[in-house]
Protein backbone atom coordinates (compact mmCIF):
# COMPACT_ATOMS: atom_id res chain seq x y z
CA UNK A 1 0.00 0.00 0.00
CA UNK A 2 3.03 2.80 0.60
CA UNK A 3 4.22 1.59 -3.11
CA UNK A 4 7.68 0.08 -1.63
CA UNK A 5 9.35 -2.23 0.63
CA UNK A 6 8.60 -2.65 4.43
CA UNK A 7 11.22 -4.50 5.66
CA UNK A 8 10.25 -4.69 9.23
CA UNK A 9 7.31 -3.37 11.21
CA UNK A 10 7.76 -2.18 15.34
CA UNK A 11 4.42 -1.79 17.29
CA UNK A 12 4.60 0.83 19.68
CA UNK A 13 0.96 0.49 20.83
CA UNK A 14 -2.16 -1.02 20.26
CA UNK A 15 -5.31 0.15 21.34
CA UNK A 16 -9.37 -1.33 20.39
CA UNK A 17 -12.75 0.37 20.59
CA UNK A 18 -14.43 0.50 17.50
CA UNK A 19 -11.61 -0.08 15.56
CA UNK A 20 -8.12 -1.66 16.19
CA UNK A 21 -5.67 1.27 16.28
CA UNK A 22 -2.17 0.45 16.53
CA UNK A 23 0.82 2.58 16.56
CA UNK A 24 4.07 1.50 14.79
CA UNK A 25 7.11 2.26 13.23
CA UNK A 26 7.99 1.39 9.75
CA UNK A 27 11.48 0.38 8.67
CA UNK A 28 11.56 0.70 5.12
CA UNK A 29 14.53 -0.01 2.65
CA UNK A 30 17.23 2.11 2.41
CA UNK A 31 17.66 2.91 6.23
CA UNK A 32 14.04 5.09 6.35
CA UNK A 33 11.65 5.02 8.91
CA UNK A 34 7.92 6.00 8.92
CA UNK A 35 6.12 6.54 11.99
CA UNK A 36 2.41 5.50 11.14
CA UNK A 37 -1.42 4.92 12.92
CA UNK A 38 -2.91 1.93 11.38
CA UNK A 39 -6.98 1.41 11.38
CA UNK A 40 -7.78 -1.97 11.50
CA UNK A 41 -11.21 -4.29 12.47
CA UNK A 42 -11.38 -4.41 15.75
CA UNK A 43 -11.37 -8.24 17.63
CA UNK A 44 -14.26 -7.37 19.08
CA UNK A 45 -17.51 -9.21 16.94
CA UNK A 46 -19.61 -6.55 18.72
CA UNK A 47 -17.23 -3.44 17.89
CA UNK A 48 -17.01 -4.83 14.10
CA UNK A 49 -20.43 -5.12 14.01
CA UNK A 50 -21.03 -1.52 14.72
CA UNK A 51 -18.55 -0.55 12.26
CA UNK A 52 -19.64 -2.84 9.49
CA UNK A 53 -23.32 -3.21 9.31
CA UNK A 54 -23.38 0.70 9.05
CA UNK A 55 -20.86 0.72 6.38
CA UNK A 56 -18.87 3.03 8.73
CA UNK A 57 -15.24 2.01 7.62
CA UNK A 58 -16.29 2.71 3.57
CA UNK A 59 -17.14 6.16 4.73
CA UNK A 60 -13.86 6.54 6.56
CA UNK A 61 -11.65 4.56 3.60
CA UNK A 62 -13.37 7.05 0.93
CA UNK A 63 -13.31 10.51 2.82
CA UNK A 64 -9.32 9.39 2.84
CA UNK A 65 -8.91 8.21 -0.54
CA UNK A 66 -11.20 11.03 -2.37
CA UNK A 67 -11.97 13.69 0.19
CA UNK A 68 -9.14 14.79 2.18
CA UNK A 69 -7.10 16.72 0.32
CA UNK A 70 -9.97 19.22 -0.62
CA UNK A 71 -11.17 19.83 3.09
CA UNK A 72 -9.79 23.00 4.54
CA UNK A 73 -9.44 21.93 8.24
CA UNK A 74 -6.06 20.05 9.66
CA UNK A 75 -6.32 15.85 9.51
CA UNK A 76 -4.20 13.35 9.23
CA UNK A 77 -2.00 12.67 6.50
CA UNK A 78 -2.81 9.33 4.91
CA UNK A 79 -0.44 6.84 3.31
CA UNK A 80 -2.86 4.32 2.08
CA UNK A 81 -6.46 3.01 2.41
CA UNK A 82 -8.30 0.53 1.29
CA UNK A 83 -11.35 -2.14 2.04
CA UNK A 84 -11.03 -6.15 1.54
CA UNK A 85 -13.06 -9.01 1.86
CA UNK A 86 -12.23 -9.79 5.32
CA UNK A 87 -11.72 -6.27 6.44
CA UNK A 88 -10.04 -2.49 5.68
CA UNK A 89 -7.32 -0.75 6.74
CA UNK A 90 -6.40 2.48 6.60
CA UNK A 91 -2.62 4.03 7.32
CA UNK A 92 -2.19 7.76 8.81
CA UNK A 93 0.73 9.55 9.91
CA UNK A 94 1.22 9.21 13.44
CA UNK A 95 0.24 12.63 14.51
CA UNK A 96 1.76 11.94 18.23
CA UNK A 97 5.26 12.13 15.78
CA UNK A 98 4.43 15.50 14.29
CA UNK A 99 4.20 17.08 17.70
CA UNK A 100 0.47 17.53 17.54
CA UNK A 101 -2.00 17.03 21.05
CA UNK A 102 -4.43 14.71 20.90
CA UNK A 103 -7.03 15.66 22.94
CA UNK A 104 -9.27 13.28 25.44
CA UNK A 105 -12.89 12.03 24.51
CA UNK A 106 -13.93 13.94 28.34
CA UNK A 107 -11.54 17.14 27.95
CA UNK A 108 -13.08 20.77 28.34
CA UNK A 109 -12.04 23.60 26.04
CA UNK A 110 -12.35 26.66 26.69
CA UNK A 111 -14.81 29.22 24.49
CA UNK A 112 -11.33 30.44 22.71
CA UNK A 113 -10.48 26.80 21.77
CA UNK A 114 -14.15 25.94 20.84
CA UNK A 115 -13.89 28.90 18.60
CA UNK A 116 -11.31 28.23 16.98
CA UNK A 117 -12.53 24.93 15.89
CA UNK A 118 -15.58 26.44 14.61
CA UNK A 119 -14.09 28.77 12.52
CA UNK A 120 -12.14 25.60 10.83
CA UNK A 121 -15.61 24.37 10.62
CA UNK A 122 -16.83 26.96 8.81
CA UNK A 123 -14.36 27.09 6.17
CA UNK A 124 -15.56 23.51 6.02
CA UNK A 125 -18.80 23.52 5.70
CA UNK A 126 -18.31 26.80 3.51
CA UNK A 127 -16.56 24.80 0.59
CA UNK A 128 -19.34 22.33 0.57
CA UNK A 129 -22.28 23.98 0.89
CA UNK A 130 -24.36 22.25 -1.84
CA UNK A 131 -21.32 20.48 -3.30
CA UNK A 132 -22.03 16.92 -1.80
CA UNK A 133 -23.84 15.61 -5.13
CA UNK A 134 -20.64 15.17 -6.23
CA UNK A 135 -19.92 12.33 -3.96
CA UNK A 136 -23.06 10.74 -4.06
CA UNK A 137 -22.17 8.22 -1.51
CA UNK A 138 -22.52 11.13 1.40
CA UNK A 139 -25.81 10.93 0.94
CA UNK A 140 -26.02 7.13 1.68
CA UNK A 141 -24.92 7.73 4.70
CA UNK A 142 -27.88 9.44 6.56
CA UNK A 143 -30.29 7.43 4.42
CA UNK A 144 -28.73 4.48 5.43
CA UNK A 145 -29.26 5.90 9.44
CA UNK A 146 -32.42 6.64 9.07
CA UNK A 147 -33.27 3.21 8.49
CA UNK A 148 -31.02 1.34 11.00
CA UNK A 149 -31.60 4.48 13.65
CA UNK A 150 -35.66 3.80 13.24
CA UNK A 151 -34.45 -0.09 14.01
CA UNK A 152 -32.26 0.42 17.11
CA UNK A 153 -32.86 3.47 18.31
CA UNK A 154 -34.75 2.71 21.05
CA UNK A 155 -33.23 -0.29 21.77
CA UNK A 156 -29.98 1.26 22.36
CA UNK A 157 -31.16 4.75 24.35
CA UNK A 158 -33.01 2.20 26.78
CA UNK A 159 -29.92 0.01 27.11
CA UNK A 160 -27.43 3.74 27.41
CA UNK A 161 -30.41 4.71 30.17
CA UNK A 162 -29.59 1.20 31.60
CA UNK A 163 -25.86 1.97 31.94
CA UNK A 164 -25.62 5.98 32.18
CA UNK A 165 -29.55 6.85 33.12
CA UNK A 166 -27.76 8.61 36.03
CA UNK A 167 -26.12 11.49 33.62
CA UNK A 168 -29.87 12.50 32.33
CA UNK A 169 -32.12 14.50 33.78
CA UNK A 170 -34.82 13.20 35.27
CA UNK A 171 -37.42 15.60 32.56
CA UNK A 172 -35.55 14.04 29.66
CA UNK A 173 -36.88 10.26 30.06
CA UNK A 174 -39.46 10.54 28.40
CA UNK A 175 -38.68 12.99 25.61
CA UNK A 176 -35.62 10.40 24.91
CA UNK A 177 -37.77 7.73 24.50
CA UNK A 178 -40.43 9.67 22.32
CA UNK A 179 -37.68 10.96 20.18
CA UNK A 180 -36.07 6.65 19.71
CA UNK A 181 -39.89 6.33 18.51
CA UNK A 182 -40.65 8.39 16.09
CA UNK A 183 -36.94 8.93 15.46
CA UNK A 184 -36.93 9.37 11.43
CA UNK A 185 -39.76 12.36 11.63
CA UNK A 186 -37.61 13.89 14.28
CA UNK A 187 -34.20 13.63 12.11
CA UNK A 188 -36.16 15.10 9.02
CA UNK A 189 -37.14 18.35 11.00
CA UNK A 190 -33.31 18.39 12.18
CA UNK A 191 -31.80 18.27 8.82
CA UNK A 192 -34.26 20.20 6.97
CA UNK A 193 -32.70 22.95 4.75
CA UNK A 194 -29.02 23.07 2.70
CA UNK A 195 -26.46 20.17 3.54
CA UNK A 196 -23.04 20.39 3.31
CA UNK A 197 -19.69 17.56 4.27
CA UNK A 198 -19.87 16.97 7.85
CA UNK A 199 -17.95 15.17 10.62
CA UNK A 200 -20.73 14.40 12.27
CA UNK A 201 -18.59 12.97 15.19
CA UNK A 202 -16.73 16.03 16.32
CA UNK A 203 -16.47 15.30 20.15
CA UNK A 204 -13.35 15.92 22.24
CA UNK A 205 -11.67 12.52 21.34
CA UNK A 206 -11.96 13.32 17.50
CA UNK A 207 -10.11 16.42 17.89
CA UNK A 208 -6.55 17.46 18.08
CA UNK A 209 -4.05 20.50 17.80
CA UNK A 210 -1.24 20.59 15.45
CA UNK A 211 2.26 21.72 16.40
CA UNK A 212 1.59 24.95 14.89
CA UNK A 213 -1.53 25.64 17.11
CA UNK A 214 -4.59 24.41 14.01
CA UNK A 215 -7.11 22.32 15.22
CA UNK A 216 -7.65 19.66 13.38
CA UNK A 217 -10.02 16.17 13.48
CA UNK A 218 -9.73 12.75 12.98
CA UNK A 219 -12.09 9.56 12.81
CA UNK A 220 -13.89 10.87 9.47
CA UNK A 221 -16.34 7.31 10.03
CA UNK A 222 -19.40 9.26 10.47
CA UNK A 223 -19.12 12.14 7.59
CA UNK A 224 -21.91 12.48 5.46
CA UNK A 225 -23.99 15.07 3.95
CA UNK A 226 -25.87 16.80 6.58
CA UNK A 227 -26.74 20.18 7.72
CA UNK A 228 -24.05 22.26 9.23
CA UNK A 229 -25.98 22.85 12.72
CA UNK A 230 -25.18 19.21 13.42
CA UNK A 231 -21.25 19.57 13.76
CA UNK A 232 -22.14 22.89 15.58
CA UNK A 233 -24.72 21.35 18.22
CA UNK A 234 -22.43 18.45 18.87
CA UNK A 235 -19.50 20.36 19.22
CA UNK A 236 -20.47 22.69 21.90
CA UNK A 237 -22.94 19.78 23.70
CA UNK A 238 -19.87 17.61 23.85
CA UNK A 239 -16.35 19.92 24.71
CA UNK A 240 -17.78 22.69 26.55
CA UNK A 241 -18.66 22.33 30.36
CA UNK A 242 -22.12 23.57 30.85
CA UNK A 243 -21.31 26.73 32.85
CA UNK A 244 -18.81 27.93 29.70
CA UNK A 245 -21.78 26.79 27.14
CA UNK A 246 -24.56 29.00 28.67
CA UNK A 247 -22.39 31.84 28.72
CA UNK A 248 -20.46 31.63 25.29
CA UNK A 249 -22.92 29.79 22.92
CA UNK A 250 -24.67 32.24 21.19
CA UNK A 251 -21.47 34.40 20.58
CA UNK A 252 -20.00 31.41 19.61
CA UNK A 253 -22.91 30.53 17.38
CA UNK A 254 -22.71 34.11 15.61
CA UNK A 255 -18.90 34.11 15.63
CA UNK A 256 -19.40 30.57 13.27
CA UNK A 257 -22.08 32.47 11.44
CA UNK A 258 -20.08 35.15 10.46
CA UNK A 259 -16.95 32.98 9.20
CA UNK A 260 -19.96 30.99 7.08
CA UNK A 261 -19.67 34.07 4.97
CA UNK A 262 -22.98 34.62 2.43
CA UNK A 263 -24.70 31.34 3.18
CA UNK A 264 -25.53 31.44 6.23
CA UNK A 265 -29.21 31.72 7.70
CA UNK A 266 -30.04 34.03 9.75
CA UNK A 267 -29.67 33.65 13.62
CA UNK A 268 -33.16 33.28 14.82
CA UNK A 269 -33.08 30.46 12.39
CA UNK A 270 -29.50 28.68 13.13
CA UNK A 271 -30.65 29.32 16.69
CA UNK A 272 -33.42 27.08 16.37
CA UNK A 273 -31.63 24.79 14.41
CA UNK A 274 -28.77 24.20 16.56
CA UNK A 275 -31.03 24.08 20.02
CA UNK A 276 -32.71 20.67 17.85
CA UNK A 277 -29.83 19.17 16.45
CA UNK A 278 -28.57 18.80 20.11
CA UNK A 279 -30.81 16.09 20.43
CA UNK A 280 -28.26 14.18 18.01
CA UNK A 281 -25.50 14.55 20.51
CA UNK A 282 -27.48 13.14 23.65
CA UNK A 283 -28.46 10.10 21.64
CA UNK A 284 -25.14 9.51 19.97
CA UNK A 285 -23.86 9.80 23.73
CA UNK A 286 -26.41 7.12 24.64
CA UNK A 287 -25.64 5.05 22.11
CA UNK A 288 -22.14 4.97 22.74
CA UNK A 289 -22.33 4.44 26.30
CA UNK A 290 -24.72 1.53 25.03
CA UNK A 291 -22.43 -0.07 22.92
CA UNK A 292 -19.82 0.06 25.60
CA UNK A 293 -16.65 -0.80 23.47
CA UNK A 294 -16.08 2.80 21.95
CA UNK A 295 -15.17 4.57 25.44
CA UNK A 296 -14.91 3.21 29.33
CA UNK A 297 -18.13 4.22 31.34
CA UNK A 298 -16.90 6.69 32.89
CA UNK A 299 -15.94 8.81 30.28
CA UNK A 300 -19.80 8.09 28.83
CA UNK A 301 -21.21 9.41 31.91
CA UNK A 302 -19.19 13.02 31.09
CA UNK A 303 -20.18 13.11 27.70
CA UNK A 304 -23.38 12.17 28.48
CA UNK A 305 -24.44 14.25 31.06
CA UNK A 306 -22.85 17.62 29.13
CA UNK A 307 -25.15 16.73 26.15
CA UNK A 308 -28.42 15.79 28.19
CA UNK A 309 -27.51 18.97 30.14
CA UNK A 310 -27.59 20.87 27.12
CA UNK A 311 -30.85 19.66 25.72
CA UNK A 312 -32.51 20.49 29.07
CA UNK A 313 -31.26 23.63 29.36
CA UNK A 314 -31.90 24.53 25.80
CA UNK A 315 -35.76 22.68 25.46
CA UNK A 316 -33.96 21.06 22.44
CA UNK A 317 -36.88 18.43 22.42
CA UNK A 318 -39.51 20.99 22.62
CA UNK A 319 -38.04 22.67 20.05
CA UNK A 320 -38.48 19.64 18.03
Amino acid sequence: MLGRPVVGIEILNVQSGTTRRTRARLHLDGGKELAVFVKQPSRSLAARAFVAIPRLSRAEVRFYTELRDQVPIATPRCYGAGHFRRGFIVILEDLVDTGATLRKSADTLSADEAASLLASLADLHRQWWGRTESHPWLALNPRRELMLGALLSPSLCRLGFWRVGSAVPETLHQPIARYARTRRAAQEVMSAGPTTLIHNDCHPGNQFVTADGRPGLIDWQLCRAGPWARDVAYLLATSLDPETRRSAEKDLLADYLGQLGPVAPDFDEAWLAYRRNVVYAVEAMLVTAAVGVMMPKSTSLVLVSRAATAAADLDSFGAL
